[in-house]
């Protein structure tokens, strides 16, 4: 690795100095960083497994309702019927901070449900479709929840590596290989300083 190009003076011996205390304090936060950001996404992930599970049972009751009511009305009823609901619920997202990074949180606010008869040309097994889906949309907001919060940590943890090794295998080598290179040059400009000093004392006394 290259030594930098700086003067072998005490002045820049001082500056390197501070530049590793810096580093070496920058490496112990980034560390604990990339421990914490570790940690979140493990646990994280432990969360979208266990929801993983009931979110195929939920898609499954609601997949197995509209095949019930496709039955009752035909599908292309069910279809039609299906693309003139009115939305019954608003998308409100929310943010939460951790370690510099904004999380969001997604939620679904659902209108009361209207006290009606059956719509004209629906059934029963239509309503109940409905009222699944209303459930698997919760379910569904949650694991997107989960799911963008570990992506997000995943790309903060790849840059706080990368920032890590930069350090590690560069910034401070160089810097460590530079300090050493100084502090023994000084040392030995100031044996040759004082061997300089002992031979003109020396002429000195001669003459």
């Amino acid at each position: 690795m290259p030594i930098l190009d700086v003067p072998p003076t005490k002045s820049s011996l001082r500056k390197i100095k501070e530049d590793l205390a810096f580093a070496y304090e920058g490496h112990d936060l980034l560390n604990q960083k990339r421990e914490i950001l570790a940690i979140e996404i493990m646990r994280h992930i432990g969360e979208i497994r266990k929801m993983e599970a009931g979110l195929s049972g939920v898609l499954g009751e609601v997949y197995a309702a509209y095949r019930v009511a496709a039955v009752e009305m035909g599908s292309e009823t069910i279809t039609l019927k299906s693309c003139s609901e009115k939305r019954s619920y608003f998308f409100h997202m929310e943010f939460t901070k951790l370690m510099g990074i904004k999380l969001p949180k997604i939620r679904l606010l659902f209108k009361r449900p209207r006290l009606t008869a059956t719509l004209p040309g629906t059934t029963a097994a239509y309503d109940e479709a409905k009222e699944k889906s209303r459930k698997a949309l919760e379910v569904l907001a949650k694991y997107a929840t989960l799911t963008k919060a570990i992506m997000m940590l995943s790309r903060e943890l790849k840059k706080v590596q990368r920032r890590v090794n930069a350090l590690e295998k560069i910034f401070i080598p160089q810097r460590e290989e530079a300090k050493k290179y100084i502090s023994d040059r000084i040392e030995e400009m100031e044996r040759e300083e004082i061997f300089v000093k002992k031979l003109i004392r020396q002429r000195a006394e001669g003459e």
